[in-house]
């Protein structure tokens, strides 16, 4: 898609199933949707391929995980790898909201 000058791709990134992870997105990375496909934990999100990458920090936790700090976690998606079900949230801080 194009808007102004600037052109935006969807991205396709693995991730690991760990209790935290960090990722390199373009800046301004905007993520879709997280799932698993053929085996592998991948997550989708709109970017500007011209913009530098950034590290993203990001959680996984379980269903009856517990969910330390929810106020900094931003939902991002629920994905099954059977048998267990997860829910990735991305680790926001207070500035970032503001």
């Amino acid at each position: 898609m194009i808007i102004g000058s600037k052109t935006e791709a969807i991205w396709k990134f693995t991730f690991p199933i760990d209790d935290e992870f960090e990722l390199l997105l373009p800046k301004h990375a905007r993520v879709l949707h997280a799932d698993m496909q053929d085996g592998i934990s991948v997550l989708w999100a709109i970017v500007d391929p011209s913009q530098p990458r950034m590290p993203r920090r990001f959680a996984i936790r379980g269903t009856g995980h517990d969910l330390p700090d929810s106020r900094n976690r931003l939902y991002i998606s629920t994905f099954q790898a059977p048998p267990f079900v997860w829910h990735l949230f991305e680790i926001t801080t207070q500035k970032e909201k503001e």
